[in-house]
């Protein structure tokens, strides 16, 4: 039952940040704990119910459906109080995910087994990744919703792309689905779908999403059977480059902007150690 309520929390979080344009629910998966449960449930399903492996369909589902759950129920609940702080406050929102990935920095840098030479170069080259990303405007703004209403078969297929491109995003640390959407021109049309319950859209989204996530995660669980420290190093090297794109510039905040934002830092920091402990 604990291990349920922790997956439902962590969760929560995920759904959160993968809400937020420029902050990756891979990366808030990583740094608590549960990316490579997360990935390994996730890549064995499929082929778990094709063959009616029940022993393996119960553990993928064991960790699955509290994360899935705790997901939903943080957009559906959150997702208009998200973009409002993240229109309105977005330093101290911001700030909040950069203390969090600073308080997991002690518990990430333990998923690395053995520090050698591949690992080093696979760091850098995670590094390097992640700051062609972050070129290209992390920070964009969050604009309002396009949709007319109109709903074809051309754009119930660009959904479904859209979907499995986030899906993609979602899984690999550092990268943002909501960016992705955001670049693509349909996050804020998304968001309206989700902050307005319509089903149809979201149907071809979840799809997209669906197939994204199981075949991505099926390559990861691969990689972090053979080898581990190297994309581990890799996927450290995009959360460096994450944290440090993620800094704002507090230099010309008001007094008490400064101290919200210092709190809101120390709030993120201190949930990251609550979370590992959970």
């Amino acid at each position: 039952m604990r291990n349920y309520i922790s997956y439902i929390i962590k969760g929560m979080a995920i759904g959160v940040a993968n809400a937020i344009p420029g902050v990756s629910g891979g990366t808030i998966a990583f740094v608590l704990g549960i990316y490579e449960n997360l990935t390994h449930s996730i890549s064995i399903l499929p082929s778990a119910l094709l063959k009616f492996k029940w022993d393996e369909i119960k553990e993928s589902l064991k960790v699955l459906v509290p994360v899935g759950i705790g997901a939903v129920l943080s957009i559906i609940l959150f997702l208009k109080l998200i973009n409002y702080l993240f229109t309105n406050y977005p330093i101290p929102t911001q700030i909040f995910f950069v203390g969090l990935i600073l308080g997991s920095f002690p518990f990430i840098t333990k998923t690395v087994e053995k520090f050698d030479f591949k690992v080093l170069i696979s760091f850098f080259f995670g590094a390097f990744v992640m700051a062609i990303f972050v070129y290209f405007d992390i920070n964009q703004p969050v604009g309002e919703a396009n949709y007319s209403g109109d709903f074809s078969v051309v754009y119930a297929i660009k959904l479904f792309l859209c979907g499995i491109a986030a899906a993609v995003a979602m899984v690999i640390p550092g990268i943002s689905g909501s960016l992705l959407l955001l670049i693509l021109g349909e996050y804020e049309n998304i968001s309206y779908f989700v902050s307005t319950l319509n089903v149809l859209p979201l149907i071809f989204v979840a799809l997209g999403v669906g197939i994204g996530i199981f075949t991505i995660s099926k390559v990861v669980t691969v990689l972090i059977e053979k080898h581990k420290s190297i994309l581990f190093g890799f996927v450290l090297g995009i959360i460096v480059v994450s944290f440090l794109s993620l800094w704002p510039n507090i230099t010309t905040l008001s007094l008490p902007l400064l101290t919200a934002t210092v709190l809101s830092m120390c709030v993120g920091f201190l949930v990251a150690i609550v979370m590992e402990k959970i």
